[in-house]
């Protein structure tokens, strides 16, 4: 009865030594593989949108040693930098296109509007800060004829 947390035993061998099936199948070569065909296909057409597009309905799973899933992209930008400048790179092009579809009327301008704020934090109010440098103003005084009013 091998796997699983305290039921590996010295003679199912090592985890995620090679060879063994419990190994590790995301790679760095195999994470750059996914993301570059990631960049490629969100700049192929003007419709690739959505990184879940991509990940349910455009990627062969079968190209790749791993499996594919949702958080997938989140677990192998944590484990390898290079897969998460690339991941940068695609949800750079993913917020433009966004934008440019949004503005051009190419899109429902109200759900462009909630994901660009659910996903990159982007909102149509200001916030206009009162303070000077994060400080406080100091307050004035304001003279009227006899009268003094400190603000």
């Amino acid at each position: 009865m091998g796997g699983g947390k305290g039921n590996i035993k010295p003679e199912d061998g090592k985890q995620f030594e090679k060879g063994n099936n419990a190994a590790e199948k995301w790679t760095e070569e195999e994470a750059l593989k996914l993301g570059n065909d990631m960049l490629k296909w969100f700049k192929a057409e003007n419709e690739n949108i959505f990184f879940e597009d991509f990940l349910y309905l455009s990627c062969n799973e079968s190209d790749y040693a791993g499996s594919i899933y949702k958080e997938l992209p989140a677990y192998l930008s944590k484990k390898f930098s290079s897969f998460l400048n690339i991941l940068d790179k695609c949800r750079e092009i993913e917020k433009i296109k966004l934008k440019k579809f949004g503005a051009l009327n190419k899109l429902n301008a109200n759900i462009v509007k909630f994901l660009l704020s659910a996903e990159y934090g982007l909102t149509d109010k200001i916030n206009l800060d009162h303070t000077s440098d994060g400080k406080e103003l100091k307050g004035f005084t304001i003279e009227w004829g006899d009268k003094k009013i400190d603000i």
